[in-house]
């Protein structure tokens, strides 16, 4: 029998930054999101969310709301103002009783939520799900550029073609009044040869 071989994907791997100050929390969404393929970055902090992100540009970041010092509100509302992190989707982690937060969430930018304790199902696919999102964003975008970019092509060639045509409707005009005084020059020298 004929055996298919994988070629590796070339897509680059996605990256994940999980934001908790609670060491298992982020130990246990590693263990459930890693094997599926993912880059996981972690920390432990706002400040250092902002680092890491800053830097790696994470795909998607998982980020806990309460947090001592600089909790998830904040770490999202100053991801969201600086152009390097503006577009990461950003998935807040939650309690049940802090869902309140939630909707300041969603004001801060945030575009999702997964409730502690985790239902890792519910995570993966919400997780997956904003991948997915941002990922045809991103090609989206890309492909209005290159559109952009080929209208301005179209367009800078449709002006030298104008152009092309107006000076050759110039040196026609310019013929045709050549060949006029031509013309006339010749019709004079028959009658006075006549």
């Amino acid at each position: 029998p004929h055996i298919l071989k994988m070629q590796p994907s070339s897509l680059p791997v996605e990256k994940i930054l999980l934001v908790d100050d609670v060491p298992v929390n982020l130990a246990v969404l590693t263990s459930a999101i890693e094997p599926e393929g993912y880059e996981i970055l972690a920390a432990p902090n706002g400040a250092t969310a902002l680092k890491v992100a800053a830097k790696a540009k994470p795909d998607l970041i998982l980020l806990d709301i309460m947090m001592p010092e600089m909790d998830g509100l904040e770490t999202c509302r100053r991801l969201k103002q600086h152009e390097a992190t503006r577009d990461i989707p950003v998935i807040f982690i939650t309690a049940r009783n802090e869902m309140e937060s939630v909707v300041e969430g969603f004001r801060a930018g945030g575009v999702d939520y997964v409730v502690k304790p985790f239902q890792m199902e519910e995570v993966l696919s919400r997780v997956k799900t904003h991948l997915r999102l941002n990922r045809l964003t991103r090609e989206l975008l890309e492909k209005n550029r290159a559109l952009e970019a080929r209208t301005a092509e179209l367009t800078a060639e449709m002006q030298r073609r104008q152009h092309a045509e107006t000076e050759l409707r110039h040196a026609d005009d310019k013929l045709a009044a050549f060949s006029d005084i031509e013309a006339a020059r010749g019709n004079l020298a028959g009658m006075v040869g006549g």
